[in-house]
C-alpha cells in the first residue's frame, strides 16, 4: 500500500513539473492571433465601407461622367456648383420638412395606437399583428400600393369622399404641388408607425403599475394619468424612437421615388432622390458626391443634437 501511495505522488509531482515547464504565450504572439482574427472583418469593413467613403470624397473633387470615363480635378468646384443649385437648397428644405412629418405621423401614430392597443385584454395580440403587418411591406411596394389609392380617376380615396358626400374635397393628391410631399409621407408613416407602435407598447409593460394605483388613489383622471405617469415613463423609449424615426426620415427615397420621381416641378424632390438623379441620369457624379457627403454630415449634426438634448432631458 505505502508503495503504490509512493508511485502515485511521484506521478503527480512529474506531472506537475511537465506542466510547470510549458512555455507561456508572450503578448506579441496574442496580438498577432488577435489581429489575424479580426482581419478578415477588417478587410470587409476597409472594402464596403472605408472604400466607398475616400472614393466619394475623391469624387467630390473631381468632375466625372462615370467610371469609364476620365476625371478632371476641379477642386471645390462641385461644392460651389452644389451651393449655387436652386434644386439642391429646395431638395434640402423638402428633406427637413419630410423628416418632421415622419417624426410627428409615425411616431405619433405608433403612440397613439400603442395606448389604445395595450388596453385591451383579449384581442391585443390580434391588433398588434395587424398594424406591424404594413412594416414587413417594402416601401417600393407600398409607393405602388399608394399612388392606386390616391389616383384622382379610380383611386379608393378619391372615390370614397364622393360616395359619403364629400366630393368637394377629393385632390390631385400625387399633383397639386402643396399636397404631394405630405401625401407620399403619409403612404412612407404608414408602413413605418407599427415598428414604434411595438416600441412604446413594450415600454408601456415595463411601467410599474402601482404609480397608476397611487394615482388613482389621489383622485387623478385618465388624462392626468397620462400627463404625470405613462409619458414620463415612456421617456427613455420615446427619445428612442424618435432618433429612430429622424434616421428613416432622412433615408426617405423608395417612396418617393416610385410614387412621383420628384414631381410635380421638384416640389416632392428629397435629397435623396436628387442624388439618384444627379448620378444615374445626368451622370454627374462630382455634384451627387457633394450631396452625400452633405447628406452624412446632416446626419450627423442631427444626431449630436439629438444626443446633446436627450442627455439634458435625462439630468
Amino acid at each position: 500500500m505505502a508503495g503504490h501511495t509512493g508511485g502515485l505522488s511521484a506521478r503527480m509531482s512529474k506531472g506537475r513539473t511537465a506542466g510547470a515547464a510549458l512555455p507561456e504565450g508572450s503578448p506579441n504572439d496574442d496580438a498577432r492571433t488577435a489581429f489575424w482574427l479580426v482581419a478578415p472583418a477588417l478587410a470587409l469593413y476597409a472594402v464596403f465601407t472605408l472604400l466607398p467613403i475616400a472614393a466619394t470624397f475623391w469624387l467630390s473633387f473631381n468632375s466625372s461622367a462615370g467610371f469609364n470615363t476620365s476625371a478632371s480635378f476641379v477642386g471645390v468646384g462641385n461644392y460651389a456648383k452644389a451651393a449655387q443649385d436652386p434644386i439642391v437648397w429646395k431638395s434640402l428644405v423638402h428633406t427637413f420638412a419630410w423628416l418632421a412629418y415622419h417624426v410627428v405621423m409615425a411616431g405619433g401614430l405608433g403612440l397613439l395606437l400603442a395606448l389604445a392597443v395595450s388596453r385591451l385584454r383579449i384581442t391585443q395580440v390580434f391588433f398588434r399583428t395587424a398594424f406591424f403587418l404594413p412594416h414587413l411591406v417594402s416601401l417600393a411596394v407600398v409607393g405602388v400600393i399608394w399612388a392606386n389609392i390616391y389616383d384622382p380617376f379610380f383611386g379608393l380615396l378619391n372615390t370614397a369622399l364622393t360616395q359619403i358626400g364629400l366630393g368637394a374635397f377629393t385632390q390631385g393628391w400625387l399633383s397639386d404641388p402643396a399636397l404631394v410631399l405630405f401625401s407620399v409621407n403619409v403612404a412612407s408613416s404608414w408602413q413605418g408607425f407599427g415598428l414604434y407602435m411595438l416600441l412604446f407598447i413594450a415600454g408601456l409593460q415595463n411601467i410599474d403599475h402601482s404609480l397608476y394605483d397611487a394615482a388613482e388613489v389621489d383622485g387623478a383622471n385618465a388624462f392626468q394619468k397620462l400627463i404625470y405617469v405613462t409619458l414620463p415613463g415612456l421617456r427613455e423609449v420615446m427619445t428612442f424612437v424618435i432618433s429612430l424615426a429622424m434616421i428613416n426620415g432622412l433615408k426617405g427615397f423608395a417612396t418617393v421615388f416610385v410614387m412621383t420621381n420628384g414631381g410635380p416641378f421638384y416640389q416632392s424632390e428629397l435629397i435623396t432622390t436628387y442624388i439618384y438623379r444627379l448620378a444615374f441620369q445626368s451622370q454627374d457624379h462630382g455634384l451627387a458626391a457633394v450631396l452625400c457627403i452633405l447628406l452624412s454630415l446632416l446626419a450627423i449634426v442631427i444626431t449630436i443634437v439629438f444626443n446633446r438634448w436627450r442627455a439634458r432631458l435625462s439630468q
